[in-house]
C-alpha cells in the first residue's frame, strides 16, 4: 500500500526536478520552507501537483472542493488508507510533511509541528546528509542505526546491508522509519525501541551509524535534540559505547559535538576512545562559539520574539555555567582493531564546500594512515612510488592586468570524494608533475628540491598531501619489487 502511495506521488510530479522548478527552491528541500509566502504566490492551486505540494510539503491546507476535484481517486484513496489526511470542516491538512531526496521520499512531522510535542519527528536536516556521506559502507552487513530519528539512514543503509536495526527511545519516529522504510520498499529494516544501545546490547555489527541528540542544550524539549545529560555528556556516552556494538574490522559513523578547546580541538574525544580498540579520524565540520549555537538552534523561535530572547539567555547562561566558550562539530568515524590493542584518533578540518558521497574516500584514509604507520622511517616513504590520484584536478587561474593576461594561482583540488583543495605553490607544483608513479619520492624530490631545507619541506606536503589523499602509494608489483617489496 506505502509502495503503491510513492508511485502515484511520483507519477503526479512529487519529485525533486518538478518541485525545485515550482518553488525555485535550488536544492533546499530539506527539513524546513522559510518561505512559505513566496512559495504559496508561485504554487497556487490550480492542479493535482500544487494541491499535494501545499498539503505534504509546505504544511498548508486546501479546500476539501480543491481537494476532491484535482487529485485523482486512487491518490486520494491510498492517501487516506495509510492515515495521512486530516479533515477538518471545510478543508483538508496533511498529516505529515513528505520531502523528497533523490530517490527516496522521507515523511516528517511538520517543521511547525515542533511546538506541539516533545516526541516530534524532523525532517532530513544537513547533519543527516552529512552522516550517510561519510559513512563507510560495504556489503551484506549487519548494520545499527542508533538514534534512526524518520529512518533516512536505516532506508540508506538497506541498499547494501543484508539486515539494519534502527533503534530510537521515541516511539513514533520508529513508527515514522518503518512507514518510510515501506514507503520505499525496503523489508530487511528491524525498528527497535529503547534507550541508546539498550535495544541492542550485547549484540555486534558490521557497520554503525548514529545521529543521537548531540546538541549541548539546557532544555529537554525535545528528543530529536535534547539528549536530557549535562554538557556534551551525550556525545560521550555514544561514543564510549559504540565499540561493545562493533565486531572486529567494523567501522562505525557518530555525529557528534563538544566543549572545544582551541589549543588542542581533539582532546575530549580523544579521551572518550582510550581503551576502545578503535583507530578513529575526527572529521570536523566546523566551531562554533556559544551565540552562534544559541541561535541555530533556537531559530524556530525567530516570529516570537520575547520567546527567542528568553531561550538566548537561557542557552548562554547554560554554556557560562558550564565554562564552555567553544562547540566542536564532527563525525567521528571509528574502526574496531582486530588485535583488541588501543588505536590512534587523527583529526581532520573538512572543508566548508558542500559534502558530497566520501565514504570511499574516508575508508582511503584509514588504509592509507596503515601503511604510512607500517613505514619505519622517512627513508620508507622516500623509497616509494607515489603519484597523484585520478579524482585530483589541478587548475589555473588568469587575470588581465596591464593589457595582458597573467597566469595567477595553482589550485590542486578533487573531483571526488571529501570535497579537499588546496592552493599550491611553486615547489608543490612542481612536485605533482612529477609524482606519477615511473619514480620515487626521492628521484621527484631530486628532481624539483634546492638544498636540504627544501627537500623536507616536500617530504612534509608529499606526508601531507597522502593523508588527505591527493597522493597514493603505487602498488604495481614493479613498483613494490624496485623498492623491496
Amino acid at each position: 500500500m506505502a509502495l503503491e502511495l510513492a508511485r502515484l506521488l511520483r507519477d503526479a510530479g512529487y519529485e525533486p526536478q518538478r518541485i525545485q522548478q515550482r518553488l525555485a527552491t535550488g536544492d533546499q528541500l530539506l527539513a524546513r520552507s522559510p518561505e512559505l509566502p513566496s512559495y504559496l504566490r508561485r504554487l497556487g492551486d490550480a492542479d493535482e501537483l500544487a494541491v499535494l505540494l501545499r498539503l505534504f510539503l509546505l504544511g498548508v491546507p486546501v479546500s476539501r472542493v480543491r481537494f476532491g476535484e484535482l487529485v485523482g481517486t486512487q491518490l486520494r484513496a491510498r492517501l487516506a488508507e495509510v492515515g495521512l489526511l486530516v479533515h477538518d470542516g471545510e478543508v483538508v491538512h496533511g498529516a505529515a510533511r513528505i520531502v523528497p531526496h533523490d530517490e527516496l521520499l522521507i515523511a516528517s512531522d511538520h517543521a511547525g509541528a515542533a511546538e506541539a510535542h516533545a516526541d516530534h519527528v524532523p525532517g532530513v536536516h544537513r547533519p543527516s546528509v552529512a552522516l550517510a556521506h561519510l559513512t563507510v559502507r560495504g556489503q551484506g552487513e549487519r548494520a545499527l542505526d542508533l538514534c534512526t530519528g524518520n529512518g533516512i539512514q536505516a532506508i540508506l543503509l538497506a541498499a547494501h546491508a543484508q539486515r539494519v536495526v534502527a533503534t530510537d527511545v521515541n516511539v513514533r519516529a520508529l513508527a515514522y522509519a518503518a512507514f518510510n522504510a515501506a514507503l520505499n520498499g525496503v523489508s530487511n529494516v528491524e525498528t527497535r525501541a529503547g534507550s541508546f544501545f539498550e535495544p541492542v546490547e550485547g549484540e555486534q555489527f558490521d557497520l554503525v551509524v548514529a545521529n543521537p541528540p548531540y546538541v549541548v542544550s539546557p532544555e529537554s524539549a525535545y528528543l530529536f535534540r535534547d539528549g536530557g545529560m549535562p554538557g556534551d555528556t551525550v556525545s560521550e556516552h555514544v561514543v564510549r559505547g559504540t565499540p561493545a556494538a562493533l565486531a572486529p574490522g567494523a567501522f562505525a559513523s557518530v555525529l557528534i559535538a563538544w566543549s572545544l578547546d582551541p589549543d588542542d580541538p581533539a582532546e575530549r574525544p580523544r579521551s572518550w576512545l582510550e581503551g576502545s580498540g578503535c583507530d578513529a579520524f575526527l572529521l570536523h565540520t566546523s566551531t562554533d562559539d556559544p551565540i552562534q549555537t544559541a541561535t541555530a538552534w533556537n531559530r524556530d523561535l525567530l516570529d516570537q520574539p520575547d520567546v527567542y530572547a528568553e531561550a538566548l539567555d537561557r542557552w548562554l547562561a547554560y554554556y557560562r555555567e558550564l565554562g564552555i566558550e567553544h562547540l566542536g562539530y564532527a563525525c567521528l568515524v571509528l574502526r574496531k582493531r582486530s588485535d583488541g590493542r588501543d588505536g590512534w584518533l587523527e583529526a581532520q578540518q573538512l572543508p566548508r564546500a558542500a559534502l558530497r558521497p566520501g565514504g570511499r574516500h574516508v575508508r582511503k584514509l584509514f588504509e592509507t594512515h596503515d601503511r604510512l604507520s607500517a613505514l619505519d622511517s622517512d627513508d620508507g616513504l622516500l623509497g616509494r612510488r607515489l603519484r597523484v590520484v585520478d579524482d585530483a584536478v589541478v587548475t589555473q587561474d588568469t587575470r588581465f592586468v596591464g593589457g595582458r593576461w597573467q597566469a595567477e594561482n595553482l589550485t590542486l583540488r578533487l573531483e571526488n570524494g571529501l570535497p579537499f583543495s588546496a592552493e599550491l605553490d611553486p615547489l608543490t607544483g612542481r612536485l605533482i608533475r612529477e609524482l606519477d608513479g615511473t619514480r620515487t619520492l626521492r628521484e621527484a624530490l631530486a628532481a624539483v628540491a634546492d638544498g636540504d631545507a627544501t627537500r623536507d619541506t616536500g617530504l612534509a606536503l608529499a606526508r601531507r598531501m597522502l593523508e588527505i589523499g591527493f597522493l597514493e602509494l603505487d602498488d604495481h608489483p614493479d613498483a613494490v619489487k624496485a623498492n623491496g617489496g
